[in-house]
């Protein structure tokens, strides 16, 4: 155990530092990951510990992963949008769900969804006009949702992508307002209160405990689940993904998509069982929400750096032109190695999710420090993106620190986007191959003039460009 004193965030009250993980997030985040490698917090009377060094990440998320849960809270706060599907889901469920899908994603599969990831582009590409003035996050977004669509779906989504993007929007930004307030902390203590208590009560007292216990896993004490707006916007998402199952169970011969593999996979070690409906739905609601929320906000970002660095701009412009006109028709790193550069530090600068939370399921060593079972953990993935010891010059956009030279030599889990770990996003590649695929696609039929101001980030699922990032379009006929 480390001798030294784990340092404490200033700027906590009465709640602790609620208020400021509330409404002052990224920088809070920033400052915390400045204090040291591991810093306490406070949520009520609940201490959190931030995970902010690569090596103490490293060692949670990979080395000591099995002493470890997602939290709880976020379980709770998307147990309408994702139920129990792999992003929340925990122990033999989670490795089961894991095992039947990670073939889907093996590298020479994703070779398959090249063309919906070309061709989605080029559908945006055909419907700009010359002087167009266009938002790129909302542009994005729909390519990257009908992507899904297509290479997951075999659905065309992008004709309702507005829809739901507005639903998404609506169900994530309540998950977001409610991440840091003192009702996830009551309701964070009154389940482990339910937990402690296993065990240790007569029988018909613990079936009472169970069935609460199991009332606790949705945010039933979170306010504004019930609110017509949200659930609504569950309803049209939920919508789209049930009338896919009901296509795929009334004609089951006639596609090879990904959801037809999810009704058709059977667990070889649990007799050959395959999944439920309500299981299908939880996997398909998180992979066609996660399958294009990381995509398009990083392609909008992407754009945005570019158009403020005309010289890296012009070196994605190249390698789009090499290509013929329809763009990469096949995923080939060594044509697209600077475009890939660009879209690896847009995710750097604006990683698509902030922080891992993490609970500890028994006693364990982070850092040199001892901590008890069920202590939570967040790891800073924002703030360790920007530490300078981490990343040189850390705001500023270098598309040369993911040459594979630099790579090589940064520290383990110093660059997590997607995780790290057996926990890691299992659409990791596909976001990787689809980001500069996109990227390449478009630009070589169009040019975005990007609007001269700054864009800040705002924090949903994802972090998102506030107020949008944009642009005027400009036609490259000739090319």
């Amino acid at each position: 155990m480390s001798a030294t004193v784990i340092p404490t965030a200033p700027g906590e009250n009465f709640l602790g530092h609620g208020h400021q993980l509330q409404y002052d997030r990224l920088p809070f985040f920033r400052r915390v990951a400045e204090l040291g490698d591991v810093v306490a917090t406070r949520m009520l009377h609940r201490p959190i510990y931030f995970v902010n060094a690569p090596a103490a990440a490293h060692e949670m998320l990979v080395e000591k992963a099995r002493s470890f849960e997602k939290s709880p809270g976020i379980r709770i706060l998307l147990h309408d949008l994702a139920g129990q599907g792999l992003f929340t889901s925990e122990g033999d469920l989670w490795k089961r769900q894991r095992r039947l899908l990670s073939p889907l994603f093996h590298p020479t599969q994703l070779q398959t969804y090249v063309s919906a990831m070309n061709g989605e582009a080029l559908r945006a590409r055909e419907r700009l006009r010359d002087g167009d003035r266009v938002d790129l996050a909302a542009e994005t977004t729909r390519i990257a949702m009908s992507v899904v669509g297509r290479a997951l779906f075999d659905a065309r989504t992008f004709d309702e992508a507005d829809e739901l993007g507005e639903a998404l929007t609506i169900a994530l930004g309540w998950v977001n307002d409610r991440l840091a307030t003192p009702f996830m902390a009551i309701q964070l203590a009154a389940l482990e209160m339910t937990e402690s208590l296993d065990g240790k009560l007569p029988p018909f007292l613990d079936d009472v405990r169970a069935r609460v216990r199991a009332a606790l896993d949705g945010p039933v004490l979170i306010p504004g689940r019930h609110d017509p707006t949200v659930r609504r916007a569950l309803e049209v998402l939920d919508g789209r993904i049930h009338a896919m199952i009901d296509e795929r169970r009334a004609h089951p011969a006639d596609r090879k998509d990904l959801l037809t593999r999810l009704l058709q996979a059977r667990d070889a070690d649990l007799g050959g069982e395959g999944m439920s409906d309500k299981q299908v739905r939880d996997e398909a609601n998180t992979l066609f929400i996660a399958g294009h929320e990381t995509t398009a906000t990083a392609l909008a970002w992407s754009f945005y750096l570019l158009a403020r660095d005309p010289a890296a701009r012009a070196k994605v412009q190249a390698e789009a032109d090499a290509f013929g006109p329809d763009g990469p028709t096949s995923y080939d790193p060594e044509k697209l190695a600077y475009t890939t550069r660009v879209f690896k530090e847009a995710l750097r600068l604006y990683p698509p999710v902030i922080v891992l939370p993490r609970r500890a399921l028994e006693p364990v060593q982070i850092g040199g420090h001892a901590f008890p079972d069920r202590t939570i953990f967040f790891v800073n993935v924002y703030g360790m993106h920007l530490r300078r010891d981490c990343h040189p010059e850390p705001d500023r956009f270098d598309p040369a620190r993911f040459t594979p030279e630099n790579e090589a030599r940064r520290p383990k889990s110093a660059w997590i986007p997607f995780g790290v770990g057996p926990r890691v996003c299992i659409g990791n590649h596909f976001a990787l191959m689809e980001g500069p695929v996109v990227l390449a696609t478009l630009m070589r039929g169009l040019s975005f003039e990007v609007e001269p101001r700054d864009v800040e980030p705002e924090t949903f699922a994802t972090l998102r460009p506030k107020g949008g990032v944009w642009a005027r379009v400009r036609r490259l006929d000739s090319r």
